[in-house]
């Protein structure tokens, strides 16, 4: 394995660089903020409310000139419906409306579409209803082709019985149901919870809950809780993948899609111990990997690893920051079966009080691990960060030609960081100031080698773009938003 330095740009590249390029489109006159709704063959499309409470949508060409408004109107009363988002799929972006019927204690899901002119059809779909009572309703995925959308709520059992989970897959267009299913979790455990709810290409349709074990099933120095991945088929067959590494605590897992219609769930785990005052640093830290890929087709698991990662961590950890777990944020495939795995640092400590409860959020060191086609660890990457209940955390990243690129905001000062006693914390406080920051673009080689530069200080502009609510359109493009600006930042 390759333990590589980071390799300084030490001069602040600017906004136009020969390698990148950010245009920042005018400003949007907004109640709320603006959302991105996608990209596509050179133009841009957003959405965002006026100051009439109006849902508008906006269509941009290449340049970030905007082409195209419209208002946004559907065939619901305006008065009682709930606008819940939208997708943009192909070349029709679709819009989620919820509304509650009192007189008949029901609550119904709606869809209606509008086309890239703007031009939004009278159609409206009933997608779903659900008793007040249901949970989660209104809640949808798409598949990794945007060709299948899932739709869901849970109802919850009466006395000791288990919850019914109640879904529709439906294609594209919303004419056909391919699949419409009401059906009780096959968990032995009455306590659990549902993750996440996912949907592949073909339609089958995925739920990851997480298990927290009966007294039969505990044994002494195994973990109390476990994650089950249940399979309902588009054919109406079903199967269970378990994740229980027993004397290994699973600290994150989510569900990627991956290449040639497969699904990876992967995540990362720590040895069992007794806490942070247990001696054993390996209690502490969540230094190995886990992958499970499943062929979408077949639904069989087509192969299961653990990889141990040195370089996560200091070598000797001393503060509570050093113990923060990672969290799996994007896996880019090559062309020869390897893959590149971009993790983050993330955290969420509840601290309790007698004036109430309060959070307290960690996102912190960045890591890119390059893995080869034999599942073996080439490098391992870690980029210096620390960001306590930042304003704007977090990272977003695509892969080009052979180079990763991650950007996230920072500050300034954190340019020449190099390690943890070098890097500046950056917090959100009464005595801070987001003009100490910049926006930062780390682009990471094929060898692990990192190069840090700043694509433009906050001194020089008061536009903060929002790193979680910015979008990646293609490869090495991505689409950035600043609540009331949409900006493009394109690397060459």
């Amino acid at each position: 394995m390759n333990y590589l330095k980071l390799l300084f740009l030490i001069c602040t590249i600017s906004a136009y660089s020969q390698e990148v390029t950010l245009t920042w489109a005018e400003k949007i006159k907004t109640k709320g903020f603006v959302s991105i709704l996608g990209g596509k063959d050179g133009n841009y499309y957003t959405r965002h409310t006026d100051k009439d409470d109006r849902l508008v949508c906006r269509a941009y060409d290449s340049k970030l000139t905007l082409k195209n408004e419209q208002i946004v109107n559907f065939n619901l009363d305006e008065k009682k419906y709930s606008y819940l988002g939208a997708y943009f799929i192909k070349d029709k972006i679709v819009h989620f409306m919820s509304e509650n019927k009192r007189k008949e204690d029901k609550n119904f899901l709606y869809s209606s579409t509008t086309d890239l002119g703007l031009k939004t059809s009278d159609k409206v779909f009933v997608l779903d209803e659900a008793d007040e009572e249901a949970m989660s309703f209104g809640a949808r995925s798409i598949s990794p082709d945007s060709t299948k959308i899932v739709v869901y709520h849970e109802v919850k059992g009466k006395k000791r019985e288990p919850n019914t989970l109640n879904f529709k897959v439906y294609n594209p267009s919303f004419t056909e149901v391919l699949l419409d299913k009401s059906a009780q979790l096959n968990i032995k455990s009455k306590n659990f919870s549902t993750e996440e709810i996912r949907v592949d290409n073909n339609g089958n349709v995925y739920v990851l809950a997480k298990v927290t074990k009966e007294k039969d099933e505990k044994e002494k120095d195994h973990t109390k809780f476990y994650y089950k991945l249940i399979v309902f088929g588009k054919d109406g067959s079903g199967k269970d993948f378990d994740f229980d590494y027993q004397t290994k605590d699973i600290e994150s897992i989510d569900l990627i899609a991956g290449e040639n219609n497969t699904l990876i769930c992967t995540g990362f785990l720590k040895t069992l111990g007794k806490g942070f005052l247990s001696s054993n640093k390996k209690t502490l830290i969540s230094d190995e990997l886990f992958s499970v890929i499943i062929d979408c087709n077949t639904l069989t698991m087509q192969s299961s690893k653990k990889i141990e990662l040195n370089g996560l961590y200091p070598e000797k950890p001393k503060k509570s920051e050093d113990y923060v777990p990672y969290k799996v944020r994007d896996i880019f495939f090559k062309k020869d079966g390897g893959y590149v795995l971009i993790a983050e640092q993330f955290k969420i400590v509840e601290v309790r009080t007698k004036n109430g409860t309060y959070y307290i959020y960690y996102y912190c060191d960045i890591a890119t691990i390059h893995i080869n086609n034999k599942s073996e660890v080439v490098s391992v990457s870690k980029m210096p960060k620390y960001q306590k209940n930042a304003s704007n955390p977090s990272v977003i990243s695509t892969y080009k030609d052979g180079k990763t690129y991650i950007v996230y905001e920072d500050l300034e000062k954190n340019l020449n960081a190099e390690n943890d006693k070098e890097t500046k914390r950056s917090s959100a406080s009464m005595f801070s100031s987001d003009s100490k920051n910049a926006l930062f673009l780390l682009t990471v080689a094929d060898s692990g080698e990192m190069k840090k530069e700043i694509i433009y200080s906050y001194k020089e502009s008061k536009i903060r773009p929002r790193i979680g609510s910015s979008r990646v359109i293609n490869k090495g493009e991505i689409m950035l938003n600043a609540d009331d600006q949409l900006g493009v930042l394109k690397i060459k």
